[in-house]
């Protein structure tokens, strides 16, 4: 085993949290080593919509032009059966994992950050981090202690396998994630729309890239999907049922590409000088893009933490920040889930709703994590200003 050069912090994984924390720290001037086991570009299930508050969060780090590309979100149709409800959606931007990851590590590299990717990542019991090139298989793992470690490696990592204080804990009749990028058909959702269909089988959303590609991103119930014939025949079936035939068509050939059990949670986020971050320290539904920008915010307000960890502070605090800051946000989202679980009744009640005044409006920001001018005045009181 060979030793390399230490620096203060490693983060494991590149997604929007693991390379915001990385751009944040290196900008500090911390010494930062970010790693992922995969190459970029990489397949991601994801629902590809950045909610405000990541919006907001690329913005105070002066990085609007990772969103450039992007296409803003004016309306969101939510279809089950029958029942058609259209509501207006703004604030969010349509932006493939692909412009966004590799936008995200650009900034971190800039900012000085080495990023390393096809490099697998474990955490021993005493705080080193063991690093494997998966291109060089026959070559000696090396071994670092860096005085912080953030682990941001999403719901499927593997780094904190040999660390059981950090065991997952999941919830019973939990759903799980499949997701694809298909090309465009005639019936697929314009730019600008989200389409979210759904059945006791789950739901399913599907919005128009900013390449003209289609990104389908679904939560199912596991016991129903297997006896609808698997994930394709389930989405497909989701796509008919909203007159989409030809998308259909298209789902059903696809490959995709899925996720452990989705809502789930740490039994701690921070231990000795590791901390967790984004959906390493959990995850709760829906497809709203809340689950980038609580991420991408934790990356933020960790960061401070993650800088007493390297003065030799412990790094116990972050659990209790990381329930404060995402609390209330992981409820409203676990009610989005629950009404969803039953969308005749819900979509019913939206429909009522939806023909009072400002109603229609405040729903869809319910769920894309943009209520109202109040929460944005509570929620920027609760951020941090990036120098």
């Amino acid at each position: 085993m060979t030793h390399a050069a230490t620096p203060e912090v490693v983060i494991i994984g590149a997604g929007p949290a693991g390379s915001t924390m990385a751009c944040v720290l290196a900008r500090r001037g911390r010494r930062v080593r970010l790693v992922d086991r995969n190459a970029f570009p990489r397949p991601k299930v994801c629902g590809c919509c950045l909610a405000p508050t990541g919006r907001r969060i690329l913005r105070d780090l002066e990085l609007d032009e990772v969103t450039r590309s992007g296409i803003p979100l004016r309306t969101a149709v939510i279809q089950s059966g029958g029942r058609r409800n259209r509501l207006d959606f703004d604030g969010s931007v349509v932006l493939s994992r692909a412009a966004l990851d590799l936008g995200l590590i650009e900034a971190a590299s800039v900012a000085g950050a080495v990023f390393q990717s096809r490099t697998r990542a474990r955490v021993t019991p005493d705080d080193r981090v063991i690093l494997e090139n998966l291109d060089q298989p026959d070559a000696d793992p090396t071994s670092i202690e860096p005085a912080a470690i953030v682990v941001a490696d999403g719901l499927g990592g593997r780094s904190l396998e040999d660390r059981p204080e950090f065991t997952w804990k999941t919830r019973r009749r939990n759903r799980f994630g499949v997701g694809s990028v298909v090309e465009a058909t005639e019936d697929s959702p314009p730019p600008g729309e989200l389409l979210m269909i759904a059945n006791r089988t789950g739901y399913l959303g599907v919005v128009r890239l900013e390449d003209g590609r289609v990104d389908l991103a679904a939560a199912l119930h596991a016991g129903r999907t297997r006896r609808a014939g698997g994930p394709a025949r389930a989405c497909a079936a989701l796509l008919e049922q909203a007159d989409r035939p030809a998308l259909a068509t298209v789902a059903r050939a696809a490959r995709w590409q899925g996720t452990p059990a989705l809502t789930r949670s740490r039994r701690t986020v921070a231990h000795g000088r590791v901390l967790c971050i984004g959906d390493a320290s959990g995850y709760v539904e829906p497809f709203t893009g809340e689950g980038m920008s609580w991420g991408m915010l934790a990356a933020v307000r960790a960061a401070s933490h993650v800088e007493a960890i390297i003065d030799g502070e412990c790094a116990t605090e972050w659990t209790r920040t990381h329930h404060r800051l995402l609390r209330s946000r992981q409820r409203r989202c676990r009610a989005v889930s629950l009404a969803m679980r039953f969308p005749g009744l819900s979509l019913a009640g939206m429909s009522i709703l939806g023909r009072l005044p400002g109603i229609g409006p405040r729903l869809a920001g319910l769920a894309s994590g943009h209520p109202g001018p109040d929460f944005e005045r509570t929620d920027s009181q609760n951020s941090e200003v990036i120098a």
